[in-house]
């Protein structure tokens, strides 16, 4: 018997500092790029709050799953096909060693070098929940292989006994003045089908890739056009003008501001000067004193 069902999908709260934005731009579908530019996430994206009815005061407030992005003209100002790609920050490291606890040996985790990751990742358990990639010798991905950050603490390397023997391994305690993260992965142990055989975590000298997980990437296509409907719906049922004594013809939008300029004259048989063709020609200059209440104001009606 079912007693109702459990769990949802989360809204985002992410930080716009832990968003990197990458857009490609095409000037048609018929034209391929394939080069990609970057964005500053913090200066194309805003949080939004609350209405106002709804804040409770001393509290941040913050809508979650909702953010104001920005396209700056200085940009996006060409006619075609912007395509956006916002993703988790994706951090470089590099795998010191592969290691097992002193008082735990059988967890095993990798070891990174925390002085090199950005300050906001550097405490204990920072990393937890980010997701771990691996980069091979060549400097390809490893495809399809990823490991998740159960726990990340500081850790400082120490020397110990191996069983009754007189021999020293290395191993690993967690110490809050150490400069090395232990990082413990899942899933790292071995299943009950191969006890023997143990996941790949890495090895030192790897370089892996870290990305936190609080949103999925979204893909946006943008497109950018010369005309909106706005603009085609004016020229169609609009306010023109045509002047007479120059042929300009002239369309304008809901304000009666100049939308397009149009020359319009005849081609004519040069023996016999009879017409042969009406041509309406795009001006590229604009006529400035085609005003639409200048002309209708000063103009009596006929």
């Amino acid at each position: 018997m079912s007693i109702g069902v459990y769990g949802s999908v989360r809204p985002s709260d992410v930080s716009v500092n832990d968003i990197s934005i990458f857009y490609n731009y095409t000037a048609s579908r018929e034209i391929e790029s394939n080069t990609m530019y970057s964005l500053t996430a913090s200066d194309v994206l805003t949080t939004l709050t609350l209405p106002t009815d709804q804040q409770v005061s001393g509290e941040e407030n913050i809508l979650e799953g909702l953010y104001n992005l920005t396209l700056p003209a200085t940009i996006f100002n060409a006619v075609g096909i912007y395509t956006l790609y916002i993703k988790p920050t994706t951090v470089n490291a590099t795998i010191v060693d592969c290691g097992v606890l002193a008082a735990l040996p059988t967890t095993k985790g990798i070891l990174i070098n925390s002085n090199l990751l950005p300050e906001g990742l550097r405490a204990n358990n920072a990393l937890q929940g980010y997701r771990i990639e691996y980069i091979n010798t060549d400097g390809t991905k490893l495809r399809n292989v990823v490991r998740y950050v159960v726990t990340a603490n500081k850790a400082v390397p120490i020397s110990v006994n191996v069983g009754n023997t007189s021999q020293r391994a290395q191993r690993y305690t967690f110490d809050d003045t150490g400069s090395l993260l232990f990082l413990q992965l899942t899933p790292s142990s071995a299943s009950d089908v191969k006890p023997n055989v143990s996941p790949y975590i890495g090895t030192p000298g790897t370089k892996i890739l870290i990305s936190n997980t609080f949103f999925s990437p979204l893909t946006i296509e943008i497109e950018m056009v010369e005309n909106t409907i706005n603009t085609v719906m004016s020229i169609i049922a609009g306010n023109q003008i045509k002047d007479v004594s120059n042929g300009i013809l002239t369309y304008y939008d809901q304000d009666n501001q100049i939308l397009k300029q149009f020359n319009l004259y005849e081609l004519k048989d040069s023996v016999t000067n009879v017409p042969l063709y009406e041509v309406k020609e795009e001006r590229s200059n604009i006529d400035e004193t085609q005003n639409f209440d200048e002309i209708t104001g000063s103009v009596g009606t006929v």
